[in-house]
């Protein structure tokens, strides 16, 4: 039977070329011919999950499809012949025939070879039969019970390392986070600044997760080696093990490549990192200098020496930022050129705001428009500067709260800095009152100076000065200026000021007319010196017993 299949084959590979001779008749197509047509589709046949050939073109009109399907199920049936199975070959007039145990399972032809390999019909020829007979003796070796045992016993073992090496490992894991974080706590519990104990936990936190992330790689690594092992102890799945072999091979080549080629690149991003820090350490010191009050550099003060240090600092980064990029590694693929285009998007967009408050920050910090300690008013709010920020200005107010102001709101807004003034650093006080036309104003000057002299907290340089500010229709109105120098007093002075003063008008029998009143009334509206603390005196006369006494 096999040696008439044989000589059929054969018949038939030699008819090929007359039929191919053939004329067609007229308006007919062309049959398909005995000889190999070029496809554009490929056709491997496998056996015993292992590749033999790989057809890529027709022959005998038959597909490479169906060629492979044809030799998958002849090199099953020789197989299972009673019998070691013999491989051989010879040539024909198309190419080469492939036997087993006396059984053609294959024809190779010449457009079946790699044209890109340039390999000859001999190479492919001995690469087809040593991959066949691979496939073959893993076959007739899986139908033996002692392999099939051999492989199970030897997996057992492999599953019994890969549980006891897990389980030690895990001993160890433990062991080492607790000496981790005992090491974290002796180190908190010798830093006593909060700036180094946060220092410290974002080191120990970094820490932890790389701890993590290789317990995990190790791990995974563990599982990959003992499957790879344990496929690799059977015929069939044995292919599997060698393509995980090749494929651990090619990654840590790739990875190896990959580090070496990205050595000079890393080298020069340290050298430029190394030479930026220099310059920045060596710049800081000279601005510390300059803001400590040592010495002037460029016109640049002590005020504007913090800013400028920071300013400088940031633009120094950038440039070297941009200097190392190109040598980073990945930074030419598109994919790190999409993922920088995406995020100078999402800062241009998302940003604006922020950079408008540093551009805010850096305006007034320039502009000299106020510094720290003046005493400015923000709008409705007054208070002391704190601090001119990168984003924010910070006041304290009068009753000691901090109120934070956004910089464009600064800039946008009425600033007004009393500290500023060319008398000197302080602020001027303006207290208001009425009196009436039948009270000289030449007395009304002097009682308020006079009060402004007796209250602790008002300078007398320079000199407190009264204004008439208004004729109005009942009254005179008046305003007394006078100079404190410490503006966070400002409330209490005022409040001093204003009880001298009702007590030097009350002292000369002066009625203050305000608020407002429609006509005068028949006795002045005055409190007599013995009530002046508020307390009732026995057999006391005047507007304020007769007013006692209704109470």
């Amino acid at each position: 039977m096999r040696l008439a299949t044989c000589a059929l084959l054969l018949l038939l590979a030699g008819l090929a070329p007359a039929l191919a001779a053939l004329p067609s008749l007229p308006g007919e197509k062309p049959d398909a011919t005995a000889e190999a047509t070029p496809t554009a589709i490929d056709a491997t046949a496998s056996y015993f999950n292992r590749d033999i050939v790989t057809y890529r073109a027709a022959f005998l009109g038959i597909p490479p499809q169906q060629r492979a399907r044809n030799t998958e199920a002849s090199i099953e049936r020789a197989v299972s012949l009673p019998g070691a199975a013999v491989i051989g070959s010879h040539e024909i007039p198309q190419g080469v025939v492939v036997t087993v145990s006396d059984i053609a399972v294959l024809v190779l032809t010449p457009a079946d070879l790699d044209p890109v390999a340039g390999e000859t019909l001999e190479q492919a020829r001995d690469a087809v039969i040593s991959r066949l007979g691979e496939a073959v003796g893993a076959a007739e070796s899986e139908l033996e019970p002692r392999y099939l045992l051999r492989g199970l016993l030897y997996s057992l073992l492999a599953t019994a390392l890969l549980v006891a090496a897990l389980w030690g490992y895990r001993w160890l894991v433990l062991r080492w986070h607790a000496w981790l974080e005992g090491s974290i706590q002796k180190r908190l519990a010798r830093t006593h600044a909060e700036a180094g104990r946060q220092l410290i936990r974002g080191s120990a936190t970094a820490l932890r997760w790389i701890v993590r992330i290789a317990e995990w790689v190790l791990v995974l690594v563990l599982l990959e080696e003992w499957l790879r092992y344990v496929l690799g102890q059977f015929a069939y799945t044995r292919p599997w093990a060698d393509a995980m072999t090749g494929w651990m091979l090619m990654k840590l080549k790739a990875w190896g490549g990959a580090l070496l080629g990205a050595v000079p690149g890393l080298l020069t991003v340290v050298v430029i990192f190394l030479l930026t820090r220099a310059v920045t350490r060596t710049l800081s010191m000279m601005l510390k200098g300059v803001e400590r009050g040592r010495y002037s550099l460029l016109g640049i003060d002590a005020q504007l020496a913090e800013p400028t240090r920071k300013l400088l600092i940031a633009v120094i980064w950038l440039f070297a930022l941009a200097m190392a990029y190109p040598y980073l590694p990945g930074a030419q693929t598109d994919a790190f050129k999409g993922l920088s285009v995406l995020v100078g998007l999402m800062v241009s967009l998302g940003a604006s705001s922020i950079i408008g408050q540093a551009a805010g920050g850096f305006t007034l910090l320039y502009s000299r428009t106020m510094q720290p300690g003046d005493f400015v008013k923000i709008d409705d709010t007054e208070g002391t500067v704190l601090q001119i920020g990168l984003f924010t200005t910070r006041l304290r107010t009068f009753t000691g709260v901090e109120v934070s102001f956004p910089n464009t709101v600064v800039l946008n807004g009425r600033l007004e800095n009393y500290s500023r003034h060319p008398d000197g650093p302080g602020l001027w006080l303006d207290t208001g009152l009425t009196i009436g036309y039948d009270t000289p104003w030449r007395q009304v000057q002097r009682l308020l100076l006079e009060a402004a002299a007796e209250t602790e907290g008002v300078q007398a340089t320079p000199e407190p000065f009264v204004l008439q500010t208004a004729l109005s229709d009942f009254y005179v109105e008046y305003t007394l200026r006078t100079r404190i120098e410490d503006p966070m007093r400002r409330n209490e002075i005022r409040t001093a000021l204003l009880g001298r003063i009702q007590d030097a008008f009350n002292t000369a029998g002066v009625q203050i007319m305000s608020p407002n009143y429609r006509a005068d009334s028949e006795e002045p509206k005055l409190v007599a010196r013995e009530f002046w603390d508020g307390l009732p005196v026995p057999g006391a006369t005047g507007p304020a017993a007769a007013h006692d006494r209704s109470e």
